[in-house]
C-alpha cells in the first residue's frame, strides 16, 4: 500500500506586489480569492516522490535556486530529486524575477513568505504520510482550451487575432484535449486530487490578485464534495493554448470567465472519478536529467528590422494591460517594445541555458514527465506518443527556469511567442527538450 501526505499553505502577496503575466507594471491592488502552494508526497516500498504547485505565473530561477537550497539541506539530495516543482500560470499572482538583490524590500518580503509557506506544506505532507490507494484515468475533453495561433486568410499566423474577426481561416494545428487525473484515496474518502489540464491562466487580468480558474476549478470541487482537499492542477504544455474562443464575439477576460472555466473543468474531473482504475504498486523509478537548450540568434535581417522600427514607429504609450494581442493589433507600444527586445536578444543574450528535467514512473501504467517554460502541446504530444505509460502527465513551468518553446516550424511563420528576446529559445529547441524527455522515460 501506498504511503500519502498532502498539505497546503496560502501565499497571497501582500497589498503593493507586482503582478506577472502582462508587460506592464501592476502592482496588487487587492484579491479576489486566495493563492495557494500545494504539496502532494508518495511513498512506496521506502522511496518518495511528490509534487509541489505554486498558483503563480511562472517559477522563475531564483525560486529554483532557493527552494533547491532549502529542500536539500533539511531533506537531503534523495527528496529533491523525486519532487517535481511547478506553476500553475495564473496572470494575476506575484511576480518574482531577477536576483534577490533586485527585488524591493516588500516584493522580497512576499518571496521570503511564499518559500516559507512551500517549505511548511511540505514538512506537513512528509509528517502526515499515511497508508493511501491511488487511482488514475483521463478523459479527452477540453471544451475550454482553444489553439491562440491562427492561419489567416492571407496565409500569415497571427496570435490571438481578436474576436470576430474576418480575416481568421483556422486554428495554426489540433492540441492534445487528454485531461489527466490522479486521486487520492485515505480512509475510505477521496483526500487529494491532482489533474493535468492544457490551459492558459488567463482570464482576468488587471491588477488584483486571483488563482484565476485554477482557483475556481478547486473550489468547486471542495465544494461539490464538501470536503477542503486539495487539488492540484499541474498544467501541461500550454504555449500556445489559452481560453479565447475568438469565433465568438462574447467578453471572456473576467473573474466571470474565470468561475466559469473552473466550474467546467471540475464537473469534467467529478464524473470522471467514479471510472478511474486503481494505481498498481508496481516498482517507482525517479530519473533526472539536463537538457542544454540553445537560444535564439538574430538574423542581420531582423536586426535591422527592428531597428527601423525604433527609428520610424512613434513612441505612444499603452493605456492599461499591455497583452500579446498588441503584436498582432500593431499597436505602437507593442512594435517597439518587441523590437527592443530583438535588439537585446542580439547584444545580451547567451548561447544556451540548462535546464532540468525529472521523470517519475510507477510500473508502466503512469508516469510523470517535467518540462520548462512553456512548451507548445505538440512537444506533450510527441513524448506521450512515445512514452512506455499508459497514463503520461506532462508538467510544464517545471523543475527549470525558460521562456516559450514553439515548434520549429513556428518559427518561420510568426506570432507572438517566436518573438526574439533575451536567452528565449532557438528552432532546434524543441528537438532536444522532446529527446531528452523521451530519454528519461
Amino acid at each position: 500500500m501506498f504511503k500519502i501526505g498532502y498539505a497546503q499553505e496560502i501565499i497571497t502577496p501582500p497589498v503593493g506586489v507586482g503582478l506577472a503575466g502582462y508587460f506592464n507594471y501592476r502592482p496588487n491592488q487587492g484579491m479576489y480569492d486566495d493563492l495557494y502552494v500545494k504539496v502532494v508526497m508518495i511513498e512506496s516500498n521506502g522511496k518518495k516522490f511528490g509534487f509541489m504547485a505554486f498558483d503563480l505565473c511562472s517559477l522563475r530561477a531564483v525560486t529554483f535556486a532557493e527552494l533547491d537550497k532549502r529542500i536539500t539541506e533539511k531533506y537531503g539530495k534523495e527528496l529533491r530529486d523525486g519532487l517535481i516543482i511547478s506553476a500553475t500560470h495564473t496572470h494575476t499572482g506575484p511576480k518574482y524575477v531577477g536576483d534577490l538583490s533586485e527585488m524591493d524590500a516588500l516584493t522580497r518580503h512576499a518571496f521570503d513568505l511564499t518559500l516559507d509557506a512551500a517549505m511548511r506544506a511540505l514538512g506537513r505532507a512528509l509528517l502526515n504520510l499515511l497508508p493511501g490507494e491511488l487511482e488514475v484515468g483521463s478523459v479527452y475533453n477540453n471544451p475550454y482550451g482553444f489553439v491562440r495561433r491562427y492561419w489567416m486568410k492571407n496565409g500569415t499566423i497571427v496570435t490571438n487575432p481578436g474576436w470576430g474577426n474576418p480575416d481568421i481561416d483556422k486554428p495554426e494545428c489540433g492540441y492534445d484535449r487528454t485531461i489527466g487525473i490522479l486521486a487520492v484515496k485515505q480512509g475510505g474518502r477521496l483526500a487529494a486530487l491532482i489533474c493535468n489540464i492544457a490551459n492558459h491562466g488567463d482570464t482576468i487580468g488587471g491588477d488584483i490578485v486571483s488563482g484565476d480558474w485554477y482557483g475556481r476549478f478547486a473550489q468547486e470541487i471542495q465544494h461539490t464534495l464538501k470536503n477542503s482537499l486539495p487539488v492540484l492542477v499541474v498544467d501541461d504544455a500550454s504555449g500556445n493554448i489559452n481560453h479565447f474562443d475568438f469565433n465568438q464575439k462574447i467578453n471572456q477576460s473576467s473573474y466571470a470567465e474565470a468561475v466559469r472555466i473552473g466550474r467546467g473543468y471540475a464537473a469534467i474531473v467529478l464524473d470522471a472519478l467514479d471510472k478511474l482504475e486503481p494505481v498498481k504498486e508496481d516498482a517507482i523509478r525517479v530519473a533526472n536529467g539536463s537538457v542544454t537548450v540553445p537560444h535564439r540568434k538574430l538574423t542581420d535581417a531582423e536586426l535591422a528590422e527592428a531597428k527601423h522600427i525604433l527609428a520610424t514607429v512613434p513612441d505612444i504609450k499603452k493605456e492599461g494591460d499591455f497583452e500579446s494581442q498588441d503584436l498582432a493589433n500593431k499597436v505602437p507600444a507593442a512594435l517597439r517594445y518587441f523590437a527592443q527586445r530583438a535588439i537585446d536578444c542580439h547584444e545580451k543574450s547567451t548561447p544556451s541555458h540548462e535546464c532540468r528535467l525529472t521523470a517519475i514512473e510507477i510500473g508502466s501504467q503512469l508516469a510523470f514527465v517535467s518540462l520548462p517554460g512553456e512548451p507548445f502541446n505538440g512537444i506533450a504530444q510527441a513524448i506521450r506518443t512515445k512514452s512506455p505509460c499508459k497514463y503520461t502527465f506532462v508538467i510544464e513551468l517545471a523543475q527549470a527556469d525558460s521562456d516559450y518553446v514553439p515548434m520549429k516550424e513556428c518559427f518561420e511563420r510568426g506570432g507572438y511567442e517566436v518573438q526574439p528576446g533575451i536567452n528565449t529559445v532557438a528552432p532546434d529547441a524543441t528537438d532536444e527538450l522532446i529527446k531528452a524527455a523521451v530519454a528519461l522515460l
